[in-house]
């Protein structure tokens, strides 16, 4: 009896990490998101609770009220996890995997813990005692879950309190009019960064998402969520399109599969959404259009921003890209105002690759990609967001610009650069050969950057709120200013006051 109940114990262990690195990790990256605090303080509270009962149930052997006691704590254990039960479906929208994993525990959970208690109930009558016992091999494996479950339990711990410290997002366009945003790619990393500002700012929201009920619950119901632009009316009041909608192009190698569906999330969104502006009969005054630096190809070094450059052909994301600007270009013959944001990497510390590569860098193992020197473009968040402030109020802004950061850097010195912000060298090098094997096409971004400054910016004295990679990497540890172009020429501070040059 007691050797069937380890085994479901060691059971629910290997269920457990595969819960956590799959859903809580991968999948929703809780750690990242500001409205998981308290789901992340319940996780951090049930490791701890797990990680004591794995050592008791390894090494000891409670009798009378030391069985008891044991008893409370997983009491205690089944409490927490009914409350995480409730603020998760109050909070998030599930994946399925993550519902039957889900209803797998509960049902192990509950199968483990019947074997125990019959496999204790003469241990309820002895004098109460703590007597050593050992599973051999075991006990040993669950001391070694007890720990990785304390650690993962203090890094929750930890992300709970950096979430819940972090402030509330600042409201956009605050001081501006009410205005009307249709927003693709809502649910995004940038998409819902903006989706929060401009629903601080007073502004009225409405999503398109291939979820939206998941959107909706994301947002507390505070934007309108639509699957289809068949759901808006031709008299809808959108002052602004912002299509950001996209499937993120770094993950599974770039089959041609893959890459039909990577065009298909971004072409197809946006001709949805060019022909709801042809049939509408309040046309919006501004289309805000994401695409990429990608756009210049591999190697390539940009100059002024072109308005419709020509495809690198054989360089995929060149090809996305140029298509992707493409199928919006026919806005501005309705009257549209268009403004294209090629993007380079955008930082923060709440999604996109910051996070991964941050976390890298403190356990040291920060690395240089190949020779290191290849272009690294970069922006953070807030002057992607500070932009899309200043194309709303300032008409003079239209065209391509190129919203990378005015001080690059190269691979090799991003990659120093983070390690010094997390107290560590940054001593590994990863060879081209093995991740050109190993990504296909999809290495080039990673090792054949286009070099690409933000000329149009520039020429405009447009004010970044982090314009050196140091700043940006300690920004949401400071405050940081808003981005500032006076649309005149002149840049302003955050009060709105002509900065001197």
């Amino acid at each position: 009896m007691e050797r069937l109940f380890i085994a479901l114990l060691l059971l629910q262990i290997v269920l457990g990490a595969i819960d956590t690195i799959a859903h809580h990790e991968l999948m929703e990256k809780l750690a990242n998101r500001r409205s998981a605090a308290l789901e992340l303080k319940l996780h951090s509270a049930r490791g701890f609770v797990y990680g004591f009962l794995f050592l008791v149930f390894a090494w000891v052997q409670p009798q009378g009220l030391w069985l008891a006691a044991v008893w409370a704590l997983v009491l205690i254990e089944v409490g927490i996890t009914l409350w995480d039960f409730v603020v998760e479906d109050a909070t998030r929208l599930l994946p399925s995997t993550e519902r039957v994993l889900h209803t797998i525990l509960a049902v192990n959970g509950g199968a483990m813990f019947a074997v125990y208690a019959l496999a204790t109930m003469d241990d309820w009558s002895a004098p109460s005692a703590l007597l050593a016992h050992s599973y051999g091999w075991q006990s040993w494996a669950l001391t070694a879950a007890a720990l990785g479950i304390g650690l993962s339990a203090l890094r929750d711990g930890l992300a709970a309190r950096a979430n819940a410290a972090e402030p509330a997002p600042r409201a956009l366009l605050a001081e501006h009019p009410q205005t009307g945003f249709l927003i693709s790619g809502g649910t995004g990393f940038i998409g819902s960064a903006l989706v929060e500002g401009l629903l601080a700012g007073g502004h009225r929201v409405t999503i398109l998402s291939r979820d939206p009920r998941r959107a909706a619950l994301q947002f507390g119901g505070r934007a309108r969520c639509i699957a289809d632009t068949a759901q808006l009316r031709d008299d809808e009041a959108i002052d602004v399109v912002v299509n950001l909608a996209g499937a993120p192009v770094v993950g599974p190698r770039w089959s041609p599969a893959r890459k039909r569906a990577l065009y298909s999330s971004r072409i197809d969104t946006t001709h949805a959404l060019r022909a709801w502006c042809e049939r509408s009969r309040n046309k919006p005054a501004l289309w805000l259009q994401a695409s990429a630096i990608g756009l210049y190809g591999a190697h390539a070094r940009s100059g002024p921003e072109l308005r419709d450059p020509a495809p690198i052909r054989g360089d995929f994301p060149s090809e996305l890209c140029s298509a992707w600007e493409r199928a919006a270009a026919p806005v501005s013959e309705q009257g549209v105002r268009l403004v294209t944001m090629r993007l380079g990497l955008v930082l923060h510390r709440s999604g996109g690759v910051l996070p991964m590569l941050s976390l890298a860098a403190s356990l040291g193992a920060g690395a240089t990609l190949g020779t290191g020197k290849q272009w690294f473009a970069w922006v953070h968040l807030d002057d992607v967001l500070g932009f899309v402030e200043q194309a709303v109020e300032h008409v003079g802004l239209r065209g391509p610009y190129n919203l990378v950061a005015p001080t690059g850097c190269s691979q090799g010195e991003f990659t120093r650069e983070l390690a010094r912000s997390q107290h560590r060298r940054a001593w590994l090098r990863m060879p081209a050969w093995p991740m050109r094997l190993a990504l296909g096409e999809m290495a080039t971004m990673l090792l054949d950057g286009p070099v690409v400054e933000p000329r149009r910016l520039l020429d405009q004295r447009y004010r970044f709120a982090h314009a050196d990679l140091a700043s940006a990497l300690r920004a949401g540890r400071t405050p940081t200013l808003r981005s500032s172009y006076s649309g005149d020429g002149h840049p302003r501070d955050q009060h709105g006051t002509v900065a001197s040059n």
